[in-house]
């Protein structure tokens, strides 16, 4: 090999990092991808091992949620790639970006299925159905244009996973640096037509609402300036938690599941609905899609979400950022009657329906939240009353399994949060249950030194399907587990731990840890 060649898996990286500004990435080395990670040494890139693929995939979602950037896999073949399916999953049903790299079977091997270690039939096409798209590439000449197709979808469109697969015989293959092939792409910019209609309808409206989704996410000035000019309050998906501050007095936060605000958002004689699937996880009512009763506008990047369980008075496929301040520009100034009031009874109709059970646990962590700090939720009982209760000043600090509702993910989520914003606070609320899916990447922050504070809720198993079986008369099996000693489980990893029973003892407890640039660990003992 000459001093101007590379590797295939070099030539990869070199071409990430050079042209496309990667320098993390997510991964477990091994005997098929080693040739990459030749290539991330030789690139200087930052490399966070977890102690499994699955923590590799919710690390990078972490990660690519605080930055924005797409967050990046390095796996190998096989049970790299499958053994990540789950994040991967969850990208893609929450629509956020991330690439992954993995090798696959040796070229002669592909499709052969004589038993190859680590073989699958087509490794692409398993990844394929929660994948943006899904590539074996045999010709090294032909990545170029699959990155550059996956940074459009990154950047362009609605973001979701890519997943490309390199036979490990051609990622060792001598090659020429890999050069960039410029694509060009742009975010839909919307219809000067669509607009115009759209302003006739808000212009007259009464009592206008905004239910912004995910797809507003890097659009919050524009959000928040529409809001303003229509006096109207804003109700947030899970996926737009922080777009409008908590404090603002126009945000009615994440109370979309509550039957009450659902039957005022049908009664508004306007609904703009901004980058969201009003999907069932946004709204919990078995599947039933809002009856809107007055006219709709929905604006969203992906046409062929516009008419999905709507059907809008006006339709405007467009970037959400350039969408909205084209509305702010053309409309009417009006003062300021009763968005706000509208707000405040949606967010106190959300506290007064949360159950005591959780009440005194949330208040203490609302006191105690730094400001700045990043949420990292997991599917647990406190965790759903903190998607409304606890607050969130900006974009990109709260995380959480909204569409796909996996278990484990906050704490491998936290832990990319933290490697994203090193000097910022990240609080991590787990049950004891999905606790110990990922459980094994509290080494890894430690190693990491990350600074997260995890609170583990623990009812001695799962205490949501228990209450799911007594609903419907069925017989408990399998929800009375337990994780028998968390807290010394936290200290075996190096973590500092220690168990709390009261409120006013997790306050004390969260005092401590926030001051702390350690990983901190408090069991809620129940």
């Amino acid at each position: 090999m000459t001093t101007d060649q590379l590797k295939v898996g070099e030539a990869i990286i070199d071409l990430l990092s050079r042209e496309y500004g990667v320098d993390v990435v997510f991964g477990i080395p091994g005997v098929h991808n080693i040739e990459l990670y030749r290539g991330l040494h030789r690139s200087g890139v930052k490399t966070i091992s977890p102690r499994h693929e699955q923590g590799a995939g919710f690390m990078a979602d972490g990660w690519s949620i605080v930055t924005g950037k797409p967050g990046i896999c390095v796996l190998i073949s096989g049970p790299g790639l499958t053994n990540a399916l789950t994040p991967i999953a969850q990208a893609y049903h929450d629509s956020r970006p991330m690439l992954v790299i993995a090798s696959t079977t040796p070229t002669n091997a592909l499709g052969k299925s004589f038993g190859p270690l680590h073989d699958l039939p087509d490794q692409a096409a398993v990844a394929r159905s929660v994948c943006a798209f899904s590539e074996t590439v045999t010709d090294p000449t032909l990545i170029p244009a699959l990155i550059e197709r996956a940074w459009n979808v990154f950047t362009s469109a609605r973001p979701r996973p890519v997943h490309i697969a390199i036979p490990m015989d051609v990622l060792a293959q001598p090659c020429a640096p890999l050069m960039r092939v410029h694509t060009p792409a742009a975010r839909p910019i919307a219809h000067e037509n669509d607009i115009s209609r759209a302003l006739d309808i808000i212009n007259s409206s009464q009592t206008p609402v905004i239910i912004a989704g995910g797809g507003s996410i890097d659009a919050s000035t524009q959000l928040v300036a529409l809001a303003e000019a229509l006096d109207a309050p804003v109700l947030l998906t899970g996926n737009a938690k922080g777009v409008v501050s908590s404090s603002h007095p126009l945000c009615a936060g994440n109370c979309l599941v509550f039957g009450r605000v659902q039957k005022d958002i049908e009664a508004a004689d306007v609904v703009i609905v901004v980058g969201t699937e009003l999907s069932d996880t946004d709204l919990y009512n078995d599947g039933r899609a809002l009856q809107f009763g007055g006219h709709v506008v929905r604006i969203d990047i992906d046409p062929d979400q516009i008419n999905r369980r709507t059907d809008p008075t006006v339709g405007i496929v467009g970037d959400a950022a350039h969408t909205m301040a084209a509305l702010t520009r053309g409309i009417v100034a009006r003062n300021p009657t009763t968005g706000a009031q509208r707000a405040q009874q949606w967010r106190d109709h959300a506290r007064n329906k949360t159950s005591n059970t959780f009440v005194p646990w949330l208040q203490v962590i609302e006191q105690w939240l730094p400001e700045n700090a990043i949420v990292a939720l997991d599917s647990t009982q406190l965790g759903y009353s903190a998607h409304w209760w606890l607050p969130a000043s900006c974009s990109r600090s709260w995380l959480a399994p909204y569409g796909f509702g996996t278990l484990g993910c906050a704490l491998p989520m936290a832990i990319g949060a933290a490697v994203a914003a090193p000097d910022r606070p990240v609080l991590a609320i787990a049950g004891d249950g999905g606790w110990l899916f990922t459980v094994a990447e509290m080494a890894a922050a430690h190693d990491l030194k990350s600074n997260i504070t995890m609170v583990l809720w623990d009812n001695s198993g799962y205490e949501q399907i228990r209450t799911s079986f007594d609903d419907v008369d069925a017989t408990r099996m399998g929800v009375d587990v337990s994780s028998h000693d968390p807290t010394a489980i936290a200290r075996g990893f190096g973590w500092e731990a220690i168990e709390v029973t009261t409120p006013p003892q997790l306050a004390e407890a969260l005092s401590a840890a926030f001051a702390s640039n350690a990983p901190r660990f408090i069991r809620v003992r129940l």
